[in-house]
């Protein structure tokens, strides 16, 4: 084996990126067999191995490249087609290697790097990003031993710490959003819109809070019939979106849609108390336009980080605890790739 190998991670998330970009560069879970195809696939590509690891707050490519590799190299591997200026990706991109990329991995699937800090929805989206890799046949034995370690390494910080105590992800803490911004849940209409699992979460939270009527509206029938069954709410065909919106007093927006599910048009004619839409989607669901509309308020993600930094405050003395469980199972992870390939790393 050549000693130009080399174990990387390049990425930009919610700390570093706006929304904007994000969702330019976000993969779909779709796109990623193709995506990591390029990159590492049977017939070559730039690396030996590779993972992608893509959510609503980040978008993070890691494997093994074939020889070392300058920033700029890294950041061309990630989403050229979708935002060519090289200078703006540049400018929000991370870029690990060696060690620095088992403790960054292993710190995002704890919780630690996510926009509520300890959430726990991270974690089995770090393991569906080695599915996807291992699928693609893109990861060999030191991806996949990376990704098993950060995984473990999250378990243990849960089980170790009080690091996930309280709103444990991104869909609780909206709906503690929602009840904070509008004084109470209880009585009101929520529209849910999507039912994957950002949406169930989201069902769970609404149902807990008390809101009077659940409407869950999405593309695929069967699934809007269990998600609203499971929480005593009613299915709401696409035809029916006006209508729902009409009623509703809060809209929590989680769908896969490429583009805009909402539209400003689909609320102009909606009298009544004020609307409060809470876009969880990324590509956004709500289309920007919608804001400049009358008696409407919408939050994005990157607006539930004044809640998320709460959070943090709260949970601080908990981090250095977290990190020393993380630094046991990295040492682990880079005690194994040493005996395996010293020069892979030292890099």
């Amino acid at each position: 084996m050549t000693h130009d190998r080399e174990l990387v991670a390049v990425g930009l998330d919610h700390t570093t990126a706006s929304i904007g970009l994000r969702e330019r560069v976000a993969i779909a879970d779709a796109d990623i067999p193709s995506a990591l195809a390029q990159l590492a696939g049977p017939t070559g590509g730039p690396l030996e191995q590779a993972a992608i690891l893509s959510t609503c707050n980040r978008v993070e490519l890691y494997g093994i490249a074939r020889s070392r590799l300058r920033p700029d190299e890294l950041a061309a591997l990630l989403a050229h087609d979708r935002c060519p200026d090289l200078r703006e990706r540049m400018s929000a991109l991370y870029v690990h290697r060696g060690e620095q990329v088992a403790h960054h991995l292993a710190a995002t699937a704890a919780g630690m790097r996510s926009l509520v800090v300890g959430e726990t929805q991270i974690q089995g989206q770090v393991r569906m990003a080695l599915e996807h890799a291992l699928t693609a046949g893109t990861a060999g034995p030191e991806v996949r031993r990376l990704f098993e370690s950060a995984i473990a390494a999250g378990r243990l910080v849960r089980s170790r710490t009080d690091l996930g105590r309280g709103v444990t992800s991104v869909p609780h803490a909206s709906v503690e959003f929602a009840r904070r911004r509008l004084g109470t849940l209880e009585g009101s209409t929520a529209l849910l819109i999507g039912t994957g699992r950002v949406a169930e979460l989201a069902a769970g939270q609404l149902a807990k809070r008390g809101v009077r009527e659940l409407l869950v509206l999405g593309r695929d029938a069967a699934r809007v019939q269990r998600l609203a069954a499971q929480h005593r709410g009613r299915p709401v065909a696409p035809d029916r979106l006006g209508h729902a919106l009409a009623r509703a007093q809060l809209v929590i927006s989680a769908t896969g849609a490429r583009g805009p599910v909402v539209r400003p048009d689909d609320i102009a004619r909606r009298g009544g108390p004020p609307l409060l839409l809470i876009d969880l989607a990324l590509p956004r669901d709500i289309d920007p336009a919608v804001a400049r509309l009358a008696n409407v308020v919408v939050y994005t993600l990157d607006d539930l980080q004044m809640l998320a930094e709460g959070t943090l405050l709260q949970r601080r003395a908990e981090l250095p605890a977290a990190d020393a469980v993380l630094r046991s199972e990295v040492t682990r992870f880079t005690t194994w790739l040493g005996r395996r390939e010293p020069a892979l790393a030292m890099t």
